[in-house]
């Protein structure tokens, strides 16, 4: 047994970080291969542990989670396939029947909620350590890391605590980015000519207050931040929604304290929406073209070889097309001039764009809006143009009512069904870039398919499109069009916007409210921990592809099979790892949290970091 307790800081309180500390408590504890070991796990982060900063108990009741409640969890299950010690403990909709009753599984809960649960989970996994484990939690940001004599680690915290660690798990999460010199010259003509410039970030943390009653505020990015600071300028300044109006949607009482919000973005119309249906769970789709087998046959491929568009795409297209043509067969089977088992039979064979899909599309589909069209569900509106933003306006409530009517009823709705196929396939995508197998002209690519995925498979609840669709007919929200772009009218002392696709003036405020987060870019970090990594050569950005092909990512490079990060000259470090969004771009797609009953890859990589820093600990000089 060690002379002193093995030393482990996680630097992140959010999912990942307690997710590795439940993990190195099981891997501590009865059944574990440390157990009795004396050990000492450092919990740093400013934000409540648990919840982190994303999931603040604190946060706004009004914004919603866009995960069903009963497939949010913060423990591992039965289904996790990991080597250490199997544990349990109760989902999201488990945890709310007994603590917060009313919020059931099928049912969009709020962020809070949700923060309240990591609150108490973090709790419950403290109080079931073992006696020979002392879990300490530092309430300040950890602020730069540095090689210690004895193989060890010096972390230094905002407070001025220094804490020398065997080992250090990165977990940081959503760290702020420098802003962007568009950003910084917006915000400096701003203050030239006394408006107000909101740049992006959390919608939990944006000062809000600063949009005036009854002011047009122009707003760039119709995503999921905007859902959220449109509920906290609307229904979170005491307007109401009651009732049914027209196409499903509630009618809007405002409260006379909103701003007037005209809205704009690079596709011009929102996220479609999530299904959302009362009583009941959608059944999960499961891959017949992008399976396990497919996987394996990509990931089988040398380094830097698959390319993105030609190969994964296809295998993309082709599972949500069948998925559409599905649906569309049992639907409303006189759309297809072929029998279901032959016309399935013909799509599976022909493979996606060929000659002979085409020539099968162009024999059976009567109807063109009947075929599937991959690329028509990103853009819906290209190659269409509007005299004027009410006539625009018109146009979009039409659209969002239908996509309504659709998340209501997925099961009768291809075009739910193709989402469904596109979130099922994700998971795929992610073996195939941790594998290392993709070109690095598939890095761009791979950007598109994230902002097509979260576009059609990854938007808000319904009732939230239901909401956009009465605030708009309240006039409290007025659409722009896409690829809107925003200049500062130095006469007026004004922004002014302008969509290429719809006539008119230009719509002019005030106040410009940029409603996104921005991406994860380690270049960019305004972290400083992260950022001194890099100066001190402890870690290093990664590249994706090779040779010549390669390109940067904006990720911290890590060895994915270990989570071991690589130092300035590639070697991977044995007592530093990391996961979650600072490695985005080695991985994909790590925002999404872990899955209730679907052996969640967060999970899974927790044990592993755990296990490795443990073994790291242990084996110190």
């Amino acid at each position: 047994m060690s002379a002193r307790p093995l030393r482990i800081a996680v630097v992140g309180a959010g999912p990942r970080g307690t997710a590795v500390l439940e993990r190195l408590t099981a891997n501590l504890g009865p059944a574990g291969p440390w157990a009795d070991t004396p050990a000492e796990v450092h919990v740093v982060d400013e934000h409540p542990p648990g919840a982190g900063r994303i999931w603040h108990p604190g946060q706004s009741g009004h914004l919603l989670m866009n995960t069903l409640s009963g497939h949010a969890t913060a423990f591992p299950d039965e289904t996790v396939t990991m080597a250490g010690p199997a544990t349990t403990g109760p989902s999201l909709a488990q945890w709310a029947g007994e603590y917060e009753p009313g919020t059931a599984p099928w049912e969009f809960p709020s962020r809070a909620l949700m923060g309240r649960y990591l609150a108490w989970a973090h709790e419950r996994i403290v109080r079931a350590a073992a006696p020979s484990v002392r879990i300490v939690t530092h309430p300040v940001r950890a602020v730069a890391l540095d090689e210690a004599p004895g193989g060890r680690l010096l972390l230094r915290l905002g407070d001025g605590t220094r804490l020398l660690a065997d080992a250090v798990v990165l977990a940081t999460g959503h760290t702020d980015q420098r802003p962007s010199d568009e950003t910084r010259a917006l915000t400096a003509t701003a203050e030239r000519y006394g408006l107000r410039h909101l740049p992006p970030g959390h919608p939990h943390e944006a000062p809000l207050d600063l949009l005036e009653p009854g002011e047009p505020v122009l707003v760039r990015g119709l995503a999921l931040n905007f859902f959220d600071q449109l509920t906290l300028v609307t229904a979170g300044r005491g307007g109401r929604f009651e009732g049914t109006g027209s196409g499903g949607a509630p009618r809007y009482l405002p409260s006379g304290r909103e701003p007037r919000l005209i809205a704009g973005s690079g596709r011009g119309v929102p996220y479609l929406a999530r299904a959302e249906t009362p009583g009941r769970m959608e059944p999960g789709h499961t891959p017949v073209f992008f399976d396990d087998a497919a996987v394996a046959r990509l990931t089988a491929r040398a380094p830097g070889t698959v390319g993105f568009r030609g190969e994964v795409w296809p295998l993309i297209a082709q599972e949500a097309g069948a998925a559409w043509y599905r649906t569309l067969l049992r639907v409303r089977p006189s759309a297809v001039r072929m029998d279901a088992e032959t016309f399935l039979e013909r799509y599976a064979a022909a493979g996606h764009g060929s000659g002979a899909q085409t020539e099968l599309l162009t024999e059976a589909v009567r109807d063109p809006a009947d075929r599937f069209d991959a690329l028509d569900l990103d853009t819906p509106l290209a190659g269409r143009e509007f005299p004027d933003r009410p006539a625009f306006g018109d146009w979009t409530r039409a659209w969002l009512r239908t996509d309504l009517a659709a998340a209501r009823a997925p099961a009768d709705s291809p075009v739910k069904a193709a989402a469904a196929a596109v979130a099922a396939v994700k998971g795929q995508v992610r073996r195939v870039v941790a594998a290392g197998v993709l070109t690095g002209a598939s890095h761009p690519e791979l950007a598109w398919f994230r902002s097509y995925g979260a576009h059609v498979a990854s938007g808000p609840p319904a009732r939230r499109i239901a909401e956009l669709i009465a605030l708009s007919e309240a006039g409290v929200v007025e659409f722009l069009g896409p690829r809107p772009t925003v200049t500062v009218d130095a006469g007026a002392g004004r922004f002014t916007a302008l969509s290429p696709a719809v006539g008119g003036p230009p719509a002019t405020a005030r106040a410009l409210l940029d409603a996104w987060l921005p991406g994860q870019d380690l270049t960019r970090t305004a972290d400083p921990l992260l950022a001194g990594l890099v100066t001190s050569g402890l870690a290093r950005p990664h590249r994706a592809g090779t040779g010549d092909d390669s390109t940067a990512t904006g990720a911290l490079d890590i060895v994915p099979a270990e989570l071991r990060v690589r130092d300035a000259s590639g070697r991977p470090h044995p007592h530093l790892f990391a996961f979650g969004i600072p490695v985005e771009g080695v991985e994909w797609n790590t925002a999404i949290g872990a899955r209730a009953r679907g052996n969640a890859a967060m999970f899974r990589q927790a044990d592993i970091i755990a296990r490795s820093a443990l073994g790291a600990a242990a084996g110190r000089s």
